[in-house]
């Protein structure tokens, strides 16, 4: 028993002798008693030896110097940091070794003729995706910026980003505007 244990032995008998509750009283005899049988003792020999041979016989070291505790400090660290470095790098290569082989596995399968329709496939939606699509039924930009222009309020810059046109092409139609009014 280290001598914080025998001190918590001493005053769980004291507990046991001394409190004015019958419950307390039994806990702490039988925590005393758990206490000595794992010494392989009976609560009346480890009583009777007043903790003496149940103490460790070792003697706590010295306490170290201040210096000698950051030395072991950053010794510790640098363990730590060279351990962490070991387990990443063992990562990375682990990785790297597993791309290799998916790599491999799949210009394998590709040189068998695996999956050859289903790539033709991808490569040519690939491809009319980069054509422009019309929509037949969008209309015309310079009548669909008219009808803005008649229909509403905002602004010839909006109007324009609306239409797709520029601004200038929107002012020019602004000013038509008046002039087939006018006349």
């Amino acid at each position: 028993m280290t001598t914080s244990e025998w001190e918590r032995f001493h005053n769980l008998l004291l507990m046991a002798k001394e409190s004015p509750f019958e419950g307390e009283r039994r806990n702490a005899l039988e925590a005393a008693e758990r206490m000595a049988q794992r010494q392989g003792w009976t609560l009346e020999e480890a009583a009777r030896s007043g903790g003496k041979t149940m103490q460790n016989p070792e003697a706590p070291p010295p306490p170290r110097s201040t210096f000698e505790e950051a030395e072991a400090e950053s010794m510790a660290r640098e363990r730590a940091f060279a351990e962490m470095s070991r387990f990443m790098r063992g990562r990375e290569d682990q990785a790297r070794s597993d791309k290799v082989r998916r790599d491999e596995a799949l210009k394998a399968a590709y040189d068998r003729g695996l999956d050859a329709a289903e790539r033709r496939r991808a490569e040519a939606a690939g491809s009319r995706d980069r054509l422009v699509r019309r929509n037949s039924r969008r209309r015309n930009p310079l009548v669909h910026a008219r009808v803005l222009l008649n229909e509403t309020r905002l602004p010839l810059k909006e109007i324009a980003s609306i239409c797709g046109l520029d601004v200038w092409t929107v002012a020019g139609l602004k000013l038509k505007m008046r002039e087939d009014a006018a006349s």
